[in-house]
C-alpha cells in the first residue's frame, strides 16, 4: 500500500473526497477536472447534479428509531478530503451502545464493475469515524435509475484501497502535467472525452495524421 504522508491539518486546503471517485474512474479526467479546471456539463452529470439535490433536501421527521442527516458535510485528516454524505442513517445498537451510522451514497447509473464508488462511500466511513469516534462497518450505494441498494462492508481490503486512493490522488494534484490517456470503452461516456481527445493523444501517429489534415492546404 503506498504510504500516506502525515501532513497537518489543513481542511480549507484539502481536495472534495468525491476527487476519490474521479482519480480510479480515470487519472487524466481527474487531472483535467481538479487542476486545470476543465469541466464539460453533459445530460449525465447534470442529472447526478439534480440527484443530489434532491436528496440533500430536508424531509420530514425520521422514523423507526432511527435518525437521518442529508447533506453532511465531513472531513477527514487522515485522508486530507472533505466532502458530503448525500444520506447518513443513525441506526440504534441493539446492545444500547451509541447509533451506529450508515452512510448511503446516490448514483444516477447502474452497478458498475468498477469499485470507484465503494472507495468514496468508505472514504465517507473514514471520515464520520474520525469525527464521531464510532466504528462505521457498512453503508450503502443507492442508484436512481434501478431504485435498488447494493450494501457495501468496509472491510480491511477496501480500507487499504481508499487509503492507496487517498495517497495516489495527492500525488496526482501535485503534478505538473497531466498523466496519458488509458483508451477505455468508458471513455465514450465521459463528459470530457471532447477535450481529453483520449484516442489521439495515445496514438502519437493518428495524431500526427490528424494535424496534418487539419493544416494541409486545400
Amino acid at each position: 500500500m503506498t504510504p500516506l504522508p502525515v501532513l497537518p491539518p489543513d481542511p480549507d486546503g484539502y481536495p472534495p473526497l468525491s476527487a476519490l471517485n474521479d482519480l480510479l474512474f480515470c487519472e487524466r479526467r481527474c487531472f483535467l477536472h481538479r487542476v486545470e479546471g476543465v469541466w464539460v456539463e453533459n445530460h449525465h452529470t447534470a442529472a447526478g447534479t439534480l440527484d443530489h439535490r434532491r436528496v440533500h433536501r430536508p424531509r420530514d421527521a425520521d422514523a423507526g428509531g432511527t435518525r437521518t442527516a442529508r447533506g453532511l458535510w465531513i472531513v477527514s485528516h487522515r485522508l486530507r478530503v472533505v466532502g458530503v454524505c448525500d444520506l447518513v442513517e443513525f441506526r440504534p445498537d441493539p446492545a444500547g451502545g451509541p447509533d451506529v451510522p450508515f452512510p448511503v451514497e446516490y448514483k444516477r447509473g447502474r452497478r458498475r464493475r468498477w469499485d470507484n464508488n465503494e472507495v468514496q462511500l468508505c472514504a465517507q466511513a473514514v471520515a464520520l469515524e474520525e469525527v464521531l469516534k464510532v466504528p462505521v462497518p457498512a453503508g450503502a450505494l443507492y442508484f436512481v435509475k434501478t431504485r435498488r441498494r447494493q450494501e457495501v462492508a468496509f472491510d480491511a481490503r477496501l480500507r487499504d484501497r481508499t487509503a492507496d486512493a487517498a495517497a495516489r490522488l495527492h500525488a496526482l494534484l501535485a503534478a505538473r502535467t497531466a498523466p496519458p490517456p488509458v483508451v477505455h470503452p468508458k471513455c465514450r461516456q465521459c463528459s470530457l472525452h471532447a477535450a481529453c481527445l483520449p484516442d489521439l493523444v495515445a496514438a502519437p501517429a493518428a495524431y500526427r495524421r490528424a494535424a496534418a489534415n487539419l493544416f494541409r492546404p486545400t
